[in-house]
């Protein structure tokens, strides 16, 4: 009895940490009105859940949050941009090609899917390589495209669970305000410190 009640305890503990980091994260993305706010928002979360994947798990979440958040501003509103402006770079040359009647030129439908699933695979290591190391935009996003691709196996189940994660907030949108972006972040961040790990 003794046990399970301990068991309770620490994943009663575990869920109000997701919950809790979850609501700082959308009450700071709407503090910067959304655009301004998500990647520093974004950036702290994964701070906070870095602190937990590598064990430490007494900080103070809200101080550690905000001093990320402050601290980390400028450069993660660069990395979002950035990663922004491709996006829509990608998403643009997709529906250029598909009004496009030329047949030839619908050939560069392919490697426009293809330049789509390695940006949507790099973008799953960005947050965590950009509170794990110290480096400057460029090298976030190099090192975040490197480790992708140097590790299939971590990278593909990234991306499966993270997919899987969406099905399930799809399903049940009750769960997004508490869990949405902190379990991604965990799950992002565990896989990660992993591959950080074996490449030292």
């Amino acid at each position: 009895m003794e046990g399970f009640t301990r068991g309770f305890y620490s994943i009663s503990e575990w869920v109000m940490r997701f919950m809790y980091v979850n609501i700082l994260w959308i009450l700071f993305t709407f503090l910067g009105l959304v655009v301004f706010g998500f990647f520093p928002a974004t950036t702290a979360m994964f701070a906070v859940v870095r602190k937990w994947v590598v064990k430490e798990y007494d900080i103070p979440v809200f101080n550690t949050f905000w001093q990320t958040y402050k601290s980390e501003f400028f450069r993660s509103s660069i990395i979002g941009l950035v990663i922004s402006a491709f996006g829509l770079l990608l998403y643009s040359n997709i529906h250029i090609i598909q009004a496009i009647t030329v047949p030839l030129l619908k050939l560069l439908y392919i490697p426009n899917v293809i330049l789509i699933l390695i940006f949507v695979l790099t973008l799953l290591y960005i947050f965590p390589v950009l509170v794990h190391f110290d480096i400057g935009v460029k090298g976030v996003v190099k090192n975040a495209l490197i480790i992708m691709t140097i590790n299939p196996i971590h990278t593909f189940c990234m991306g499966t669970l993270t997919g899987f994660l969406f099905f399930i907030y799809r399903s049940f949108p009750g769960l997004i305000p508490f869990f949405s972006g902190s379990l991604i972040a965990f799950l992002l961040m565990w896989f990660s410190n992993n591959v950080f790990g074996e490449i030292r």
